[in-house]
């Protein structure tokens, strides 16, 4: 039988109270150094801010080059055709040459036509007899009537003889007009300056209205040139106000890869879009006095702003869209990344024109978006840097 040690109750009852106090203060005070520890291991791990590269947005002149597929055309051509039949003389032109206006191209076998004015002429002359000598006798009627030597009737019969005679004359002079107006048709001239091109018809041949076109001539100086602009481009220029012709430099491209040596000018827009592509085409004049451009030739057209005002510009990279639009990640004065909601003008050359909800020297993300997000504090550093 083991011994029992035997306390008196109330110094058993103090023993136990200071045993459960020291036991107390040492749970405490384990449980506070685990805590101060856990804090300071968990200060030690927290992860450092990310790192993400930044630009300013930025002010720069944009040389915005658009390329459109465009061809020649002549702002006048003429067909050639006779007016009157007859045989053809010879050729009074060159195929292929240059002509003035007036200038003689072909002429007609005249002495048909010669004959009809004579006819026309003498005809003429008898009627005008004819008129003098209804007029002759009227006179002398009136003053018989007036001595009642004759009676009214045979007056009324000498005035009609001579309103007759005055409308044979005047349809003797309609018929002169006419033969004349056979004769000068029988002279075909240039009826504007331009490059006459081949002969359907040469010497010898019987030609008349029906015969169709004898030759054609087109207006090569200056020259139009078409080309499809994309509807969107039209309406982008419209807001920017942009689209007056002395603010927009068009150039031709040719074939060997060289710009022609005349600038065009924006001459006007189709009043109608063409619904298969949703384009416009617009039209170009450009001066060609040596004649190197012609009728049809497929061309590049060159379009380039004049004189173009710095605009707003960030990187490519830095745009982002969702459901709402488009937006940049920016980067405040304190490091901490914010959404910013932009709109977009245009994006050329890697870079974005930015309308509205940026200003020069505000930074945006342009690397490192994948790891941040709106709220976070980031470690921002100049991209070139």
């Amino acid at each position: 039988m083991k011994n029992k040690i035997e306390f008196p109750a109330g110094r058993n009852g103090s023993l136990i109270s200071s045993a459960r106090k020291v036991a107390a203060s040492f749970l405490v005070a384990s449980l506070g150094s685990f805590l101060i520890s856990g804090v300071v291991n968990a200060q030690e791990a927290a992860p450092p801010p990310p790192g993400v590269l930044v630009e300013p947005a930025r002010k720069e002149v944009i040389e915005e080059e658009r390329v459109f597929a465009g061809r020649t055309e002549a702002i006048s051509q003429v067909a050639l055709i006779a007016r009157v039949g007859g045989f053809l003389e010879p050729l009074e032109f060159k195929e292929g040459q240059t002509v003035k206006q007036g200038d003689l191209l072909y002429v007609i076998q005249q002495e048909p036509y010669e004959f009809a004015v004579e006819q026309s002429q003498a005809n003429l002359e008898s009627a005008q007899a004819k008129v003098d000598l209804a007029k002759v006798d009227f006179d002398r009627k009136e003053q018989l009537v007036n001595r009642d030597t004759i009676s009214v009737s045979e007056l009324d019969t000498a005035r009609a003889n001579l309103k007759e005679a005055n409308a044979t004359l005047a349809l003797r002079q309609a018929d002169l007009k006419l033969s004349e107006l056979d004769l000068s048709y029988t002279e075909i001239r240039a009826p504007l300056d331009g490059q006459i091109g081949t002969s359907a018809f040469k010497e010898g041949a019987y030609v008349n209205a029906n015969s169709g076109t004898l030759a054609t001539i087109t207006s090569l100086d200056p020259i139009r040139v078409a080309f499809p602009v994309p509807q969107a481009l039209i309406l982008q220029a419209q807001r920017a106000d942009n689209l007056e012709t002395n603010n927009i430099l068009i150039r031709i491209r040719l074939s060997d890869g060289k710009f022609y040596q005349h600038d065009g000018k924006l001459d006007f827009l189709e009043a109608e879009a063409n619904p298969g592509t949703d384009t416009v085409t617009a039209y170009a004049v450009f001066e060609n006095p040596d004649h190197v451009l012609f009728d049809h030739q497929l061309v590049d057209v060159v379009a380039n702003p004049k004189d173009a005002a710095p605009v707003l510009v960030v990187s490519q990279s830095a745009l982002l869209l969702d459901q709402e639009g488009p937006y940049v990640l920016k980067v405040n004065n304190e490091d901490v990344v914010e959404q910013q909601r932009i709109t977009v003008v245009d994006q050329i050359n890697g870079l974005v024109i930015v309308g509205s909800g940026l200003e020069e020297g505000d930074l945006v993300i342009t690397s490192g978006i994948q790891k941040v997000r709106p709220g976070i504090k980031v470690n921002a550093q100049l991209a070139g840097q």
